[in-house]
């Protein structure tokens, strides 16, 4: 049973024109929900500049605007939902709870390695424990908006992945204990 958790779907199963338009759609719903979501529950200290103001300034030298901080928001959300309807044709344990896994990879990736080494958030251990539940549940649930947006438009574009490669599976062990 273990080896479904790392099955490769069959190629002849793999849709990934449209599994990278629906993951880009769900990542630009997921930056909306994510701009929604840190209005009602700020990410960070007051009077701290957004990670993606210090990125463009440490290239530019020269403050950013907040649309800058939106701009980059918008693009690095839907290369990464691309991203994860490519990754989840091959894949689909990466898909473990409609995306939350997703959400909860890339903010431990990002917001608690990557940032802090690049300089562009303070170190973890010195970020409040506040922010730091407010950026695990906001990317854990914006991974969510992702997943569901990519299994919403994946399955009307083209013929769902989950239920065709892993009925094969099952269908096989089936076959394999009613033999024995």
């Amino acid at each position: 049973m273990f080896e479904l958790l790392f099955t490769i779907t069959r190629p002849a199963l793999r849709h990934k024109g449209s599994a990278i338009l629906a993951g880009g759609f769900g990542g630009l719903i997921g930056t909306c929900f994510k701009f929604g979501w840190d209005a009602f529950w700020p990410p960070r200290v007051a009077g701290r500049i957004p990670e993606p103001e210090v990125l463009v300034s440490m290239f530019t030298h020269h403050a950013t605007s907040l649309n800058t901080s939106h701009l980059i928001s918008f693009v690095f959300s839907i290369l990464s939902g691309m991203a994860y309807g490519l990754v989840v044709e091959f894949l689909p344990i990466i898909s473990l709870g409609t995306g939350l896994a997703f959400g909860f990879a890339v903010w431990a990736g990002a917001h608690e390695v990557i940032m802090p080494w690049a300089g562009l958030t303070p170190p973890t251990w010195d970020l409040p424990a506040n922010e730091q539940f407010a950026e695990m549940l906001g990317h854990s649930l914006w991974g969510l908006v992702i997943g569901v947006f990519y299994e919403t438009f994946r399955r009307r574009w083209s013929k769902p992945i989950a239920a065709s490669s892993h009925q094969t599976k099952l269908g096989e062990m089936a076959e394999a204990c009613a033999t024995t």
